[in-house]
């Protein structure tokens, strides 16, 4: 019990800081769409809405699936020239890809129905391809537990990216290729900014069980992710090629503002994955699934209800009064209480990838989109958006209980029942409120109410943090070295890779002797049970930084 508790005060301690740090970013991105909205007009912003979707199925071929597989190298196969190794490897993924990409718009875009928007489409190409190198890194980043450069990357593919492309739209040219050069020259500036703090290491024939290994468990994730995709956006096609660019528009600014409590989920499972690939012990494993998923759905209840009480002013703020805002209430209380089984999906999906079954994960995907696309076509002429909305929460629905029956073999602890029926009751409540008619008065409570809920949000996250705090400190990893004494060139780091060590899985635990410069911060259950042994240092070197602290407290 005290390591569950440890590894779950971590979750939701410094873990976590990388997901607030997202949502800071994500939020401070999101004040730029009221903007965005009123410079652009409906059919340019609906042509970005579809430039972004192609963006996002190119950069599912472009990253492979490689930042999961970072990080499960680097954690469970305790083999960090290998994560450094895969790093290459998808530099030189997303440079082919990308090419073949660019040169072959001719050939697909007619068939997306884009033929007169080629530019807007090679636009596309170079985000997803840089996109797919940024995140790559962003995976490596985590698991070493670089926070500060986590940040520096993470801020300029989200935040600067979207201040560029607003400033070229708003005082160059208020063009869709505008906003979408924008976006690709800090996505470039960031994937850049990601190989220098983490740079690759050369890849020899000699490594090719990293690469087939990494590749076995990435690969299903390809598919996997393509199905999310076509869960997440292809109702954004539909939308367009039944009602319009004007139609997708409207979409998909009641989809940003509902989308949020999905977006973050997604990035806080990223940020947690490392240490679930640390856990050695399945029981212990377990467990720990267990009571982080019980304690993210008790934080979703104060999340639904706050959005649902804000939506109506969110979105009079988000978008113009073309865009009719009032009439989007519903579309978006639906997109919102998909949360609710997106959570659980998520927490079905870290038992299957901490398992390496990442096929199984990808054939229930599969099933999911294909349900997501078949209610679209069915729903979106006769209901409109409402219909739409409801394909995506249905589609969700089915994925979370497919994957609940896969994962039933991994004996994860249910949640309570009192949990399931509080979450029912908030998901109704949320679908009721879309239906109160707006005034001053009302809208004056839901501003209350949304404040209200916030602080139930910080009791139950203090309230979950002093339930696990007590065992915080024996589950503190070790302290990367000085951010100031990391930052290397890409060059002399592939060139000096050979001193990193590249411990395969035969040899994990082997060797209790290592140089000092193959300390990297690991996320591994030894620390929590104390049966791990501090690396010895040869005497023969000096260290290369001051003798290392344990952390303080929480938050490191």
């Amino acid at each position: 019990m005290g390591d569950e508790r440890g590894h779950v005060a971590q979750l939701f301690g410094r873990d976590s800081l990388y997901m607030l740090m997202w949502a800071v970013q994500i939020i401070c991105a999101a004040l730029l769409t009221p903007v965005t909205t009123r410079v652009l007009g409906l059919p340019e912003f609906g042509t970005i809405t579809s430039a972004n979707a192609v963006m996002q199925v190119l950069f599912v071929f472009a990253g492979l699936g490689l930042q999961t597989a970072v990080q499960r190298e680097y954690s469970t196969f305790e083999n960090p020239r290998g994560a450094h190794q895969l790093i290459f490897a998808a530099l030189g993924l997303t440079v082919g890809v990308s090419a073949i990409a660019w040169f072959t718009v001719p050939l697909w875009a007619g068939a997306l129905e884009m033929g007169d928007q080629q530019v807007a489409l090679r636009w596309a190409v170079l985000w997803a391809g840089s996109s797919a190198m940024t995140t790559v890194s962003l995976g490596l980043l985590r698991s070493l537990d670089r926070l500060l450069m986590f940040g520096a990357v993470s801020f300029l593919q989200s935040v600067v990216a979207e201040a560029l492309a607003l400033g070229l739209v708003k005082f160059y040219r208020p063009t869709a290729e505008a906003f979408l050069g924008g976006q690709v020259a800090a996505q470039f500036a960031a994937a850049f900014l990601g190989l220098v703090v983490a740079p690759p290491a050369l890849l020899l024939g000699r490594d090719r069980e990293v690469l087939d290994r990494a590749l076995r468990f990435a690969l299903p994730l390809v598919p996997a992710a393509l199905s999310t995709f076509v869960l997440s956006v292809s109702d954004r096609l539909i939308v367009e090629a039944q009602l319009g660019s004007e139609a997708v528009a409207r979409y998909q600014v009641a989809y940003n503002v509902a989308s949020m409590p999905m977006l973050l989920l997604s990035v806080l499972n990223s940020a947690w994955m490392p240490r679930f690939f640390g856990i050695s012990d399945e029981a212990e494993r377990r467990s720990v699934l267990a009571s982080s998923r019980d304690s993210l759905y008790r934080l979703m209840l104060p999340v639904v209800a706050g959005f649902a009480c804000g939506a109506p002013i969110v979105l009079r703020v988000w978008a113009p009064s073309s865009y009719h805002p009032e009439k989007l209430h519903f579309v978006v209380c639906l997109v919102l209480i998909t949360a609710i089984p997106y959570a659980g999906q998520l927490a079905v999906t870290r038992t299957l990838m901490a398992d390496g079954r990442t096929g199984a994960s990808a054939v229930v995907t599969l099933l999911a989109a294909l349900v997501n696309v078949g209610l679209n076509l069915a729903l979106v002429p006769r209901f409109g958006l409402e219909g739409c909305a409801f394909a995506t929460l249905a589609a969700y629905v089915f994925l979370y209980v497919a994957l609940e029956a896969v994962g039933r073999e991994a004996r994860v602890p249910p949640s309570p029942g009192r949990l399931k029926l509080q979450l029912a009751g908030a998901a109704t409540a949320a679908l009721a409120s879309a239906w109160v008619v707006e005034n001053a008065l009302t809208l004056t409570l839901r501003a209350v109410a949304g404040a209200a809920t916030l602080a139930w949000f910080l009791r139950v996250l203090v309230t979950i943090g002093g339930e696990n705090r007590a065992t915080d400190e024996r589950t503190q990893p070790v302290r990367a070295p000085d951010a100031t004494t990391q930052i290397l060139l890409v060059g002399p780091t592939i060139a000096m890779s050979s001193i990193i060590p590249n411990r395969r899985r035969g040899e994990r635990r082997g060797s209790r002797q290592q140089p000092y410069w193959a300390l990297e911060r690991r996320f591994d259950d030894r620390r929590a049970t104390g049966r791990h042994r501090r690396r010895t240092v040869p005497t023969s070197a000096p260290p290369p930084w001051p003798p290392m602290r344990p952390p303080s407290g929480p938050g490191g």
